[in-house]
């Protein structure tokens, strides 16, 4: 006796499983392990920690206080320290009455107490070119020695102050500056820098060096 043959010739064939029904037995499996693990993760301690963080807005940049304060407002070199404008007339003055553009003669330093003010025709030692207000806030703290001479280079070189196609005659120009050193001189009142014009020679100048300021 012969054994059966199925349709497709194999001998013994298992009617094969429908494809719709592996597809609906795997979804189902899969959900079942989708909501086994949910379950399982509601009660692990993490899951209310994350739920209890909220999202934040968009970070903001900021800023983090440099360590020296800086000038403020920064100085401009066509400031004056006082109301009045133009070189002090000729004569000895102290040296918080010169406003700037004073030719000098003899000269010593810059942190000289008095000045001979000279006529700027004839020739003389040095001119000050500029003397410039730092900060006249009265509520203003010291900005420290390092932040005050770190902007002197640009303050007494500035084309606004110095006159370079008259300063070009000469080939060994050179600035100086006094400036407040200390909180004492800033709290009583020394808030400005002075820029002063000299030869490194030693040799003197003729005429004015400075920038005539705006009316």
């Amino acid at each position: 006796m012969t054994e059966p043959v199925d349709a497709a010739g194999g001998l013994n064939a298992r009617r094969s499983t429908p494809r719709w029904l592996v597809v609906a037995v795997a979804a189902l499996a899969a959900v079942f392990v989708v909501v086994l693990f949910f379950v399982i993760g509601r009660h692990l301690p993490w899951f209310d920690d994350a739920r209890s963080v909220e999202p934040t807005s968009t970070p903001t940049a900021s800023a983090t206080p440099d360590a020296s304060p800086t000038l403020t407002p920064a100085a401009t070199p066509t400031e004056t320290a006082t109301s009045l404008i133009g070189p002090a007339a000729a004569g000895v003055h102290p040296w918080n009455e010169l406003r700037g553009g004073e030719c000098l003669d003899p000269f010593g330093t810059p942190w000289d107490e008095t000045f001979t003010v000279v006529d700027c025709a004839a020739p003389h030692a040095a001119q000050l070119i500029s003397r410039v207000s730092l900060n006249p806030d009265p509520a203003a703290v010291y900005p420290g020695e390092a932040a005050i001479t770190a902007q002197l280079n640009l303050a007494c070189t500035a084309p606004t102050v110095l006159d370079f196609a008259a300063a070009g005659a000469y080939p060994d120009v050179q600035w100086q500056a006094s400036y407040p050193v200390s909180d004492a001189q800033w709290a009583a009142g020394q808030r400005e820098y002075s820029c002063f014009i000299t030869r490194s020679s030693g040799e003197q100048l003729t005429g004015s060096l400075q920038v005539p300021p705006a009316a």
